[in-house]
């Protein structure tokens, strides 16, 4: 008799405390953003007085308005050129991220940023919340310097809990899991900015470490550049953001900003706090400048951004959130000869399958460039990939796969630091070349996030040398002992090839450099989230 009462109680215990649980959940709520008052600010304008301004339209100045870029491809160039500017500002730097770390390149950009308010700039810094830590005190830190304003973006709940608590939070208002703010721009001075598909942390500018980040961005001078500085006030002035004051527990004091600052000061002094080969390059923006100047790629361009979402209850009044999405999906369907698609996280909805098969009656040829298994950091956005695999191929998509041990990344260490690290390298560019003409890098993934909810930006520009450019780092990134091709057999099964002067010289019929329990791991996540959550 005693076993069913044990039994009674103990599903009473539970009862009880999953409705606890429901009631502590219900009655949480995420910080009203909207009702957070704020000063409206709006970017500083370029003047050729200073020296980016000056070298900014001297650059201009016969290009009958065009923009040039200058193509980031490697990840210790990505974070010199950030700097640089940083160092040569002497207005603003407006900085918008995802993601920014605690880590070795968040650290080296906050001293940066922090020196430059040091001499008067002005300096502005939007990080979306959702991936900031529990209690980020170094962002407060970094805000509390009289020239520096930290803002994050749908904070969903006051800092300095549990990280329990935090998510607690975030239960409690599932609406702010949507709609996250995905966009990634630097902007110095209103003359110079860099777009692309790096946050701020050292797996996306290629420090050693367990996982690197194959990424791309570009850099930006000319009429574009307006167009970021609108883009980042967009944000920074709507209703979803809060300064990063109204949000923590307590706000550093002087003494101990300032004591912080130093300590930054002094960490950026030394070399192991950089990634490989950055001082191989030029530290000085003038001398660095003065490299590339003549290497610019001229085009017209235009900033894809989405709309900021409106607040709960305001009509929906705007032609459309994702601008971003839409319109490269009209380029996409345009196109006449050939398109280069290369996305961390592959995940079509019907209009993306819709294009592949329409592409292959126009005799397009595509080429789609994302993660294998053994290289992807998100199981779910993987698993919902898997399913789609052979409808791409099936639609005469060339289908690519990164390996994890990426020849053209591996060369840039020894293999002794590859082995004691157990590196493995990751693709998180988000890129697309139409036509061999038409060039897109930015945040935007081809996923069901990327398209309804997150907000992504990114550069469109309209340059035959940029296009041919990136198309080549793109074939490069699909070579030989960089990626697999992914073919169907006879049989209708996929195959993971690689080929050589036509010649297939390796073949696997699993999920290459993964083991047994890796693949269990995707089979028993049957049940992904909704798509359109990927």
């Amino acid at each position: 008799m005693r076993l069913p009462g044990l039994r009674y109680r103990f599903f009473r215990v539970v009862i009880f405390t999953a409705f606890g649980l429901l009631l502590i959940v219900s009655c949480r709520k995420s910080i009203e953003t909207s009702s957070v008052k704020k000063p409206v600010v709006e970017s500083v304008k370029p003047t050729p007085r200073s020296l980016l301004g000056a070298s900014a339209e001297l650059a201009s100045k016969n290009q009958s308005g065009e923009s040039g870029f200058l193509l980031l491809d490697r990840g210790n160039q990505a974070l010199a050129w950030r700097t640089r500017l940083a160092d040569a500002a002497e207005s603003s730097i407006d900085a918008q991220y995802f993601l920014w770390k605690n880590d070795d390149a968040g650290k080296i950009m906050m001293q940066r940023l922090i020196a430059a308010a040091e001499r008067g700039v002005r300096v502005r810094v939007l990080v979306d919340d959702s991936m900031t830590e529990s209690n980020p005190r170094y962002l407060a830190t970094f805000g509390a310097h009289p020239n520096v304003a930290v803002r994050l973006y749908k904070p969903f709940g006051p800092k300095g809990k549990s990280m329990v608590m935090r998510w607690l939070d975030f239960a409690s208002d599932l609406k702010i899991l949507n709609r996250r703010m995905h966009n990634k721009v630097f902007v110095v001075d209103g003359s110079y900015s860099i777009v692309g598909g790096r946050n701020i942390g050292n797996e996306y500018f290629e420090y050693i470490g367990p996982f690197i980040f194959r990424c791309r961005d570009l850099m930006a001078v000319g009429p574009v550049v307006s167009s970021t500085s609108s883009g980042f006030d967009q944000y920074w002035n709507s209703d979803w953001t809060v300064p990063i004051e109204d949000v923590i527990s307590s706000v550093p004091s002087q003494e101990k900003s300032q004591k912080a600052w130093d300590e930054l000061a002094e960490f950026a002094t030394e070399q192991d706090h950089y990634p490989s080969g950055f001082f191989d390059l030029p530290a000085d923006f003038g001398a660095a400048w003065e490299k590339v100047k003549n290497q610019l790629y001229w085009g017209n361009a235009r900033l894809l951004v989405d709309a900021v979402p409106p607040i709960k209850g305001q009509s929906e009044n705007r032609l459309g959130f994702d601008q971003t999405g839409k319109t490269l999906l009209k380029i996409m369907n345009q196109s006449e000869r050939e398109v280069y698609i290369q996305s961390a996280y592959l995940i079509l909805l019907d209009g993306g399958f819709e294009a592949l098969r329409a592409a292959k009656q126009r005799k397009v040829k595509v080429v789609l460039s994302t993660n294998s298994k053994a290289s992807d950091n998100h199981l779910s956005a993987f698993v919902g990939y898997r399913k789609q695999r052979k409808q791409m191929i099936e639609t005469g998509a060339n289908l690519f796969e990164m390996r994890p041990d990426d020849r053209s990344e591996e060369t840039l260490f020894s293999p002794a630091l590859l082995k004691e690290y157990h590196t493995k390298f990751g693709l998180h560019a988000k890129t697309m070349v139409f036509d061999g003409r038409y060039t897109f890098v930015g945040s935007f993934n081809v996923d069901p996030r990327s398209v309804n909810l997150n907000t992504e930006m990114g550069l469109l520009v309209d340059s035959r040398g940029l296009a041919s450019a990136v198309a080549s780092s793109i074939e490069d990134d699909i070579a030989p002992g960089n990626s697999w091709q992914l073919e169907l057999t006879a049989k209708e099964e996929i195959i993971w090839v690689t080929r050589r002067e036509g010649k297939i010289t390796e073949e696997s019929k699993v999920e290459p450099m993964t083991n047994a329990a890796e693949r269990a791991a995707a089979d028993l996540l049957l049940v992904v989230p909704d798509k359109s959550q990927l």
